[in-house]
């Protein structure tokens, strides 16, 4: 979310009144983890690195496991990553028995 903008009200008394809503709102909206989206459903294949879209326009700060049908132990390749603006690598070495994993991730 982007930051409110100061709130000018034709009463100077309301105007004082607003101005400590609109700093604490502000404040919230700056926290890192707010500023992500939900990923649904991302498949997880083992043993080989998930390239996967995550939207953001900019370079990916994190992500959270939100969702999993069984335990996976799941992390980043994002070393090794040109693409963090666009990209999460994730890299699944653990897990199930399956060969893929079915996963919900919110990244920010």
């Amino acid at each position: 979310m982007k930051p409110v903008a100061k709130i000018s009200l034709s009463d100077e008394e309301s105007t004082k009144q607003v101005e400590p809503l609109v700093d604490r709102f502000n404040e919230v909206t700056d926290v890192p983890i707010l500023q992500g989206r939900l990923l649904e459903d991302v498949v997880i294949q083992k043993e080989v690195t998930t390239k996967i879209r995550h939207g953001l326009g900019r370079k990916l700060r994190g992500w959270v496991v939100v969702k999993s049908g069984s335990t996976v132990s799941l992390h980043d390749q994002q070393v090794n990553n040109k693409k963090e603006d666009e990209e999460l690598w994730l890299f699944l070495n653990t897990g199930g028995t399956g060969e893929t994993f079915t996963v919900s991730l919110w990244v920010f």
